[in-house]
This record gives C-alpha cells, structure tokens and sequence, in this order.
C-alpha cells in the first residue's frame, strides 16, 4: 500500500489529469508557479539568487521567453523584477566584453609579413576572439530555472521509482498513458540507482508501460494517415485525431524539458 503524503500525490494528480507522460504534466505546473515565483520581491531583491542570474548570463532561451511573458500577462504588478535581472545581466556581459579591445590588436597585419603568414595570424586571432565573445556572453552556470526545475522533477522521478516498488501501484501504473521518452530513460537509470525490493518488476513495468504507448501512437499515426487519403476521407474520428501532438509529447516531452545543455549536471545521468 502506498502511503500518501504530498509527493506521491503529486504523481497520482499527474497520471489522473495528464493526456500523456505525467512528470511532463508536473514539470508544466511546476514550472508555471516557479515563473510567477522568480518575479515576486522575495527572489528578485535576493543577492544570492541574483548573483545565480549574472553568473548564468541570464536565463536559457526558452525561460527567457517565458518569464518575459509571465511578466507582461499580468500576473505580477509590473516588470520592474525582469528589468531588475536583465540590467545584472547586460552590466555583466558589458564588463566582460571589456577585454575584446586586446585581441582586435592581434588581427592587425604586418606590411612585412608573407600571405601565408597573415592568414594564419587572423584565423588565430579570430579563434581567440571568438573563444573571447563565447566566454563574455554564455553563462558558466546552467540556467537558474532549468535548474531548479530539473531538481524537483528528480524528486518527482524517485518518488514515482518508489511507489512503482509497490506490486499494487504497479498494477495500477499499468493503466496510465506511460511516459515520455526523456522520461521513461531517467526513470530506468533512477531505478538502478534505487534501492528497491524489486528493481527488475519496476523496470519490466516501465519498459512494458512504454511499449504499450509506443504501439498505441504508432496506431494512431498510422490510422491519421489512412485518414487523409480520399477513399477514407468520410470515415468519423476518433483518438487518431489527437495522433500528433501524443507523438510529440511521448518523443520529446513537455516544451522546455531538459533543454538546456549542463555543465554541471546531466538530466540523464
């Protein structure tokens, strides 16, 4: 029996209401009230997490993005927090794009110099210069977002791993809609790293959940093609109709989902 607490209600909330993978669907919500909270005076007056902000250059592409749009739905008062984090980044990536002036000397040719040897000193130069600007304007931290979501969807993963331990929840887990792909692979390298009463009954039940989805989709895809054709074209719909956005879901999961490329931390590892 699995015992109830705040966590494995989360997963059950999940595989109830989610239309595909459930930690998707946790990542989604999780990631919608971290939005909101990154902009509230608490976080955004922090100099702790603001120094996070500066040393990440900023946020990933796809958090960027979505706390600029938080900012501006109306769910805070005004963008005064984004301003606030934005001017840490500009003033960081200005300072350190303050040491370009030393290499463009390099790039000068010498009037005495051979061809070749002017061509080699540039490219040279130019792939300082290039290493220079990478490092002045990318972040050496991961996104503070991407991390702190990444951190709770791990919480997320080893509390499924652990209910699926339960021969009941097993069985009831063989019901749901499965995973994505991204996270049916943490789930097997979590469960080996687990300490479970049954590691291989776990990992059967993932892998036999998985392909259950996987064939399902490919049905699906495969009766909306038929579907298009003209000699079908009267036939009604059914779940086919939904055939592609499952197939993104189950391929690649929720938008967002471990897009950022750590140094720190590998999402798979």
């Amino acid at each position: 029996m699995i015992k109830k607490n705040l966590m494995t209600i989360a997963i059950i909330e999940g595989i109830e209401r989610s239309e595909g993978c459930p930690l998707c669907y946790l990542w989604g919500k999780s990631e919608k009230r971290h939005m909101e909270y990154l902009l509230t005076d608490e976080v955004t007056m922090s100099p702790e997490f603001r120094e996070k902000v500066k040393a990440a250059k900023g946020f990933c592409n796809h958090h960027m993005h979505l706390l600029y749009n938080t900012t501006h739905q109306g769910n805070t008062e005004d963008g005064s927090g984004y301003a606030l984090y934005m001017r840490d980044v500009v003033e960081r990536i200005s300072k350190d794009l303050g040491s370009l002036p030393d290499c463009l000397g390099s790039l000068e040719d010498s009037a005495n110099s051979d061809i070749l040897a002017r061509r080699r000193r540039r490219r040279n130069a130019f792939s300082l210069l290039g290493n220079t600007v990478e490092h002045a304007v990318q972040g050496q931290q991961p996104c503070p977002a991407c991390e702190s979501l990444w951190s709770l969807d791990q919480i997320n993963l080893h509390t499924l791993i652990q209910m699926l331990d339960d021969k009941e929840f097993r069985e009831e887990f063989k019901s749901s809609k499965g995973l994505c792909l991204p996270h049916f692979v943490s789930a097997i390298r979590m469960a080996g790293r687990s300490k479970l009463k049954n590691p291989a009954h776990v990992a059967r039940t993932l892998i036999e959940v998985e392909t259950k989805r996987l064939q399902l989709v490919e049905h699906y895809l495969s009766e909306f093609a038929r579907k298009q054709s003209w000699d079908f074209r009267h036939e009604p719909w059914g779940s086919e109709a939904n055939a592609n956005p499952m197939v993104l879901n189950l391929l690649v999961g929720v938008k967002g989902l471990y897009c950022r490329s750590y140094k720190a931390f590998s999402p798979w590892e």
